[in-house]
């Protein structure tokens, strides 16, 4: 991608610790070893260079916006759509698993677009 200072993000990422508190009773540090700072500017744009090659895992188009996707296929023949998309959601969800992300299936939505006569 170009970087040539990867020092400062391992200094960046690297090194955090964390606690968690519940009724006031605060927890021993543990060792972050994966993800960013909870709210950091820098979050949004290091997930994206993080699934930049999420595009190469399917054959459909796949938009990506922050941390949400959207994967688009067309055709004429509703099963023949579903099929295809099928198909493509689970290539999505092998690239996901081999890169330690998880879909969110309460969040996992299908929209069908085209005249009504079509989609009855």
């Amino acid at each position: 991608m170009g970087i040539d200072f990867t020092e400062w993000f391992k200094s960046y990422l690297g090194g955090r610790q964390q606690v968690v508190v519940a009724n006031e009773t605060t927890s021993e540090p543990g060792i972050v070893s994966c993800g960013v700072p909870q709210g950091s500017i820098l979050g949004p744009l290091l997930f994206l260079c993080y699934v930049n090659d999420m595009p190469i895992s399917v054959k459909c188009k796949l938009l990506l916006y922050a941390d949400d996707s959207a994967l688009i296929v067309s055709g004429s023949d509703p099963q023949a759509i579903a099929s295809l998309l099928s198909k493509e959601l689970e290539s999505c969800r092998k690239w996901l698993m081999d890169n330690k992300l998880s879909l969110h299936l309460g969040k996992t939505e299908s929209i069908l677009f085209g005249p009504k006569k079509k989609i009855k």
